[in-house]
Formats: structure tokens, sequence, C-alpha cells
């Protein structure tokens, strides 16, 4: 009995050690069927997605369909997506049975810029310029007014334009506040304005210094003040003095 059991386990090492050759061995010399994308995004519109990626595949002579599995170029597929400006990461590309699986990480698109010549673009949550695509339909917070940098691939917001950044990220952790304030202005004093939904007056925000402050500040002001008085009682509001709004009446 002994033996016979022991001959059972050399049997089924046997068996396991030539399934995992033949994998090694034949798996490879498979055909890819298919091509399966699977992008990560906390945008609502996808801007790079299934046609998009086999377009650039396409367009940068990269064979994958009806390919041997092991003469697939995986690292030139993760060079490709890596330098597409809307690609924050490229988290793994594998096999799945005879399938490609690309996954990867696109940038959070928080803000359209309108320059004070005409060019416009997005940037991402970490200050990165990203080029316009018709593709993103959010209905993004918009920065315009005398902003005079130009996209470039590979550039961030500067200047004014990243203190812009900087609220507008701040804007979106507060409910309040990414409803109230869709735009941010940037006017010919160079200084930062936002200019509210509800409301016909502009709010003088200066810069991006302890903005969690002026926009408490400004909060109290709606709550207590404005929600009472109406929304259209002044004209300006500033909060570009400590612990301070100053309120100017039309």
């Amino acid at each position: 009995m002994r033996y016979v059991k022991a001959i059972t386990r050399i049997i089924l090492i046997i068996s396991v050690l030539v399934i995992i050759i033949w994998a090694i061995v034949a798996v490879p010399k498979h055909q890819c069927e298919s091509i399966t994308v699977a992008p990560h995004t906390q945008n609502e519109s996808l801007v790079l997605g299934q046609a998009d990626v086999e377009r650039l595949l396409t367009a940068d002579s990269i064979a994958i369909l009806g390919m041997p599995m092991k003469d697939i170029d995986v690292a030139a597929i993760t060079r490709l997506l890596s330098s597409n400006p809307y690609v924050e990461k490229v988290n793994f590309i594998h096999f799945s049975g005879r399938r490609l699986v690309v996954d990867y990480t696109l940038r959070n698109i928080i803000l359209h810029v309108y320059s004070q010549d005409g060019d416009q673009y997005f940037v991402d949550d970490h200050g990165c310029l990203l080029p316009y695509t018709s593709k993103m339909q959010d209905d993004l917070a918009i920065a315009n007014g005398h902003i005079h940098q130009h996209y470039k691939q590979g550039d961030t917001a500067r200047g004014r334009l990243g203190e812009m950044v900087n609220i507008a990220n701040t804007l979106q952790k507060d409910e309040f506040c990414q409803a109230q304030f869709r735009q941010i202005y940037l006017n010919e004093h160079n200084q930062i304005e936002l200019v509210p939904s509800v409301g016909s007056h502009v709010v003088v925000f200066g810069n991006d210094e302890n903005i969690q402050e002026k926009l408490e500040n400004l909060k109290l002001v709606y709550k207590e003040g404005l929600s009472r008085k109406g929304f259209d009682t002044y004209a300006q509001l500033d909060v570009r003095f400590k612990n301070r709004v100053i309120a100017k009446r039309k």
C-alpha cells in the first residue's frame, strides 16, 4: 500500500511538471486573438479608451492580433502608452488566455484653461498641461483671463496659473465651494478672482496663500450675510486680508 501511494505521488508530480513545461513551451506559441484595455479614471469622460489605444498601436506599427504571444513587444507598448500625455501610469500588461490585457491610469483632469490669446488646454491635479480634446465632456472648472502660458507637451502650470491649479484642487474638496465657484479668473492686475455660480459679485482671491482660510471666511459670509441680504447685494467680496472679508456694494 505504501508503494502504491508513493507511485501515485510520483505520477502526480510528473503530471504537474508536464503541464508546466507544456505551458512554458506551447502557450507562447499561441496567437493573440484580442486586446482589452482597462483604463482607470477619476473623470466621467474617457479621453483614452479601447479604440484610441488600438489606433496608437497601429500608428506605431506594433502588431498584436494574430501574433505569437512571445513575439508581442510588451516593452514597446508600455513606452508608447507612457509617452501619451493623458496617461499617468501604465499599471501592467499581461496575457489572459489568448487575450492581451492593458491596464493603465489616466490623469485626473480638473481645469479647462483658456489663455488670453485664445489657446485652450487642460490641466490635471498635479499641474501637468494636457492637450485639448473634445472627448473631455466633464463640467470642469474654467481658468481664463490674462493667462499667457500656452500649451506645451510635458510642461507644468507656472506662476499664477500654478496658483489657480492649487485653488481648483482645494475647491474640489469642498462640496459647496466646488458648486459655487466654477470659474477662476486672472484679472488685469495679476490678481486671481473667483466667479460665483450664484450671485453677480466677484470674489477677489489674490493668490494661493491661505486658501482654506479664505474659503472658510467666504462660506461664513454666504451663510450669515448673503443668505439673508441676497447674493446680488454686493459687487465684490475681497478675501485677500487675514480674517477679513471686505464687501463692496454695487
